[in-house]
């Protein structure tokens, strides 16, 4: 593999970390695909999201934990792939706080539906159009 650069690296952790939606591919249990935007929180190499107990996508991940991201930004574009499982419950009362400073809302108190954390490990990241590499789809991870 290509030694990757240190710069672009940060350049792309930082974008992550302002970013306020990213798009989520699952699979149904039939194969056929499902994608959503939602709000998201980058931290320590990690992707969080939270999402009702009994939405599809939710569903999807019991079911297929290989997931994939984008975020919505088509001149230099991130795309992540990885793997997705409920976060731990210390891992929920760190995030909750993530999820409030960002975007004010705290999915514990939410109501509206049972949230469920996930937390999504990466095992491949692709960028391209972000100055650093004229290859498109440069792996970085």
């Amino acid at each position: 593999m290509r030694k990757q650069s240190p710069e672009r690296l940060r350049a792309i952790e930082a974008r992550l970390g302002r970013e306020t939606t990213i798009w989520l591919a699952t699979v149904r249990h039939d194969g056929r695909p499902h994608l959503v935007p939602l709000w998201f929180v980058w931290l320590d190499g990690r992707v969080y999201l939270a999402t009702g107990a009994y939405s599809q996508k939710f569903v999807n991940m019991f079911h297929n934990q290989s997931v994939a991201l984008s975020l919505p930004d088509t001149a230099s574009p991130i795309i992540i792939e990885g793997e997705a499982h409920v976060a731990t419950r210390a891992t929920v009362d760190t995030l909750a706080d993530y999820f409030y400073h960002k975007y004010e809302w705290d999915f514990r108190y939410d109501d509206s539906t049972e949230f469920r954390l996930i937390e999504i490990t990466p095992n491949k990241i692709l960028a391209w159009g972000d100055g650093y590499d004229e290859t498109e789809g440069s792996r970085i991870l």
